[in-house]
């Protein structure tokens, strides 16, 4: 038989209040955990004991997999199964939000009496409810089987609907905290991971007579998949490494701080880029996942003649401004993105001297890739064009400008790839 809800019905006064205060008591004991096992293992009995039931059983919604998930069974053991909603007495009761009160379960279709033929247990009536939360949304379903003194009434519908209401108000408090603390975890973890990346990062440009270095890194997440670096790799010479893992947050952070260190490592044993970049490439693609990969480039530059010799895994070339003339030289990628094949081979190219006055400008996609309200991207071209207006500026005012520039273009829209910008400006 399948009541509809309702409220508490018509019962001796004293039951009444004496009912009222089980669910005040129980509500106080419920208040008082937070930890969810602990929860529904005080639910089941207190459930068991107010209703004057042999067993209860309660079933917490899944509604990614749309499907039912018995975390405890009173006298039953505790082995956790899933079945969908909508099948049988349970299911029909988180598809509909019905309460369903059956006085001979071998009678009613929707039973499944395997577990009495296992155990020998012999099911009579059952009593199952909704948990609703105060917005009416199913969490879960609360079922009781074989009441002590006869069949369950129309009253014990109304209270165990009550009472349900209580234990779903208790299992969603514990569902929030718990996501709460959890949110609290992960942030705090990010919150240490990015203050451990920007301690990677140069905290400030070099200083060398004749030249000017301006730089800034801006994150789309708590972490980010940019990187750019400034080596010493000999006298008069520094390596300037800029770089991108694809993808975005921890492993991408976590990936582009491995490669940092490779790259340091390799470094202090040959300045030519050309040799250090195969080796970092073999020694990343043994650990990248198959989705991964790392762009880079990677140039000396010899800070007594100006000029500079580079190799590229893939990277966004960067732009030489000459000074005095319209012309921008573009450094093109001489290999494949780091991670995507071991034994990779990237050729040096060399580049002709920077004359006092030339800039070279260095950045990660999420500078000329950033978009505005309407889709529209910032564009290199767009780019190249402001920055030629602003070569005689200094490097750092060069790069302000820019970020300024594109933060205007891109208004209210959010900021979905991190920015990474070098301007190296021989003086």
């Amino acid at each position: 038989m399948t009541t509809p809800p309702r409220v508490l019905a018509e019962v001796d006064p004293t039951q009444k209040v004496r009912d009222l205060e089980t669910i005040l008591d129980v509500t106080r004991k419920l208040s008082q955990v937070r930890d969810t096992d602990e929860l529904l293992g005080i639910i089941l009995s207190e459930t068991v004991r107010v209703m004057n039931a042999d067993r209860a059983s309660l079933f917490l919604v899944d509604r990614a997999a749309q499907e039912l998930v018995s975390r405890i069974a009173q006298k039953a053991g505790t082995t956790t199964f899933r079945f969908p909603i909508g099948r049988g007495i349970a299911g029909h009761v988180a598809a509909t939000g019905e309460i369903v009160n059956i006085a001979d379960a071998y009678a009613d279709a929707r039973f499944n009496p395997d577990f009495d033929r296992q155990t020998g247990y012999r099911t009579k009536t059952i009593l199952c409810a909704p948990l609703l939360t105060k917005d009416q949304e199913t969490i879960g379903v609360l079922q009781v089987i074989n009441k002590k003194n006869g069949d369950f009434s129309p009253y014990d519908e109304s209270f165990l609907l009550a009472f349900g209401a209580q234990c779903a108000m208790a299992l969603e408090n514990a569902r929030l905290l718990r996501e709460y603390v959890e949110q609290q975890k992960v942030r705090q973890a990010l919150t240490i991971a990015r203050s451990v990346q920007q301690g990677l990062l140069p905290k400030a440009p070099p200083k060398a007579v004749g030249w000017d270095f301006g730089q800034l890194a801006v994150t789309c997440d708590e972490t980010g998949g940019d990187y750019f670096d400034f080596v010493s790799l000999a006298d008069d010479i520094v390596g300037i490494a800029i770089g991108d893992v694809s993808g975005h947050g921890m492993g991408p952070a976590l990936l582009m701080a491995s490669a940092r260190s490779f790259l340091r490592a390799l470094s202090r044993q040959t300045g030519d880029p050309s040799q250090i970049l195969p080796t970092l490439n073999d020694l990343v693609s043994r650990d990248m996942e198959a989705e991964r990969f790392i762009t880079l480039f990677y140039g000396a530059l010899n800070l007594g003649t100006g000029a500079m010799a580079y190799s590229s895994a893939g990277h966004d070339p960067p732009l030489l401004f000459r000074a005095g003339t319209e012309r921008v030289e573009e450094l093109e990628s001489t290999g494949l993105p780091l991670g995507i094949m071991e034994g990779a081979s990237f050729d040096l190219v060399p580049v002709p001297p920077m004359k006092p006055g030339d800039v070279l400008l260095l950045s990660t996609d999420g500078v000329w890739e950033a978009m505005d309200g309407q889709e529209r991207p910032y564009g290199r071209e767009r780019l190249v064009e402001r920055v030629r207006g602003w070569v005689g500026k200094s490097a750092q005012e060069i790069v302000d400008l820019i970020h300024a520039d594109v933060l205007a273009f891109c208004g209210s829209a959010p900021q979905r790839d991190d920015f990474t910008l070098v301007i190296v400006k021989r003086l």
